[in-house]
C-alpha cells in the first residue's frame, strides 16, 4: 500500500515541487499562448485551425501538442517559434493548395464517389475503407431511407459525406473532379 500511495504522489507531484512559482509559470504559459493562438487565428485565417483536409487535421493535432508541451516546458520561447512556424506553413500550404490543383492534389486526399444513381461502388467503398453499414448510417443522418434516392454520395476530403438527392441522368456540376 505503501508503494501505490509513494507512486500516485509522484504522479501528482510536478517535477520541482509545488510552489507558488509553478503556478505562475503555467497560468503565465496559458495565457501568453491563448493570446498567441488568438493572434494566429486572426492573422492567418480561420482555415488555420479548422479541420477541412487531413492536412488541416495533422496541424491542428500538431498546435495541440505544441501549446501542451509549451505551457509544461521550462521554456515559452521555443514553443512559440514552432507554433508560428507550424502556423505559417500551414497558411503557405493552403496559399499554395487554392492556386495549384496540382499542389492541391499532392497534400489533399481526394473526394471519392461511394454510390452513384442508386447504386453503391463496392470496389470503391473497400479502397476508401468505407462500410456500407456506415455509410447507410450517413444517408439515414440525411433524411434519405432508399439509395435509390441517391443521385451521388461523395466521401469529401475532410471525411464527411456529401449526398446529391434525385433521379437524372448526367453528372451535377459538382461532380468530383477526381471521382476514384
Amino acid at each position: 500500500m505503501d508503494t501505490w500511495l509513494s507512486v500516485l504522489q509522484a504522479l501528482l507531484t510536478p517535477q520541482g515541487g509545488w510552489s507558488v512559482e509553478f503556478f505562475v509559470r503555467v497560468i503565465l504559459s496559458v495565457a501568453l499562448l491563448y493570446i498567441l493562438v488568438i493572434f494566429i487565428a486572426r492573422g492567418f485565417g480561420a482555415r488555420t485551425f479548422a479541420s477541412f483536409t487531413s492536412f488541416d487535421f495533422l496541424i491542428n493535432v500538431a498546435a495541440g501538442s505544441l501549446v501542451a508541451s509549451s505551457i509544461m516546458g521550462r521554456n515559452l520561447t521555443e514553443g512559440v517559434l514552432a507554433l508560428l512556424c507550424l502556423a505559417l506553413l500551414q497558411w503557405a500550404t493552403s496559399f499554395l493548395s487554392a492556386r495549384s490543383q496540382r499542389f492541391h492534389d499532392v497534400v489533399d486526399n481526394p473526394p471519392v464517389v461511394l454510390i452513384e444513381y442508386g447504386q453503391y461502388r463496392e470496389a470503391v467503398m473497400r479502397r476508401a475503407r468505407v462500410s456500407r453499414q456506415s455509410l447507410e448510417q450517413q444517408l439515414r443522418s440525411q433524411g434519405i431511407s432508399d439509395v435509390a434516392q441517391v443521385r451521388l454520395a461523395v466521401l469529401e476530403s475532410g471525411g464527411s459525406v456529401s449526398v446529391v438527392q434525385g433521379t437524372e441522368t448526367g453528372h451535377p456540376g459538382t461532380y468530383p473532379r477526381r471521382a476514384d
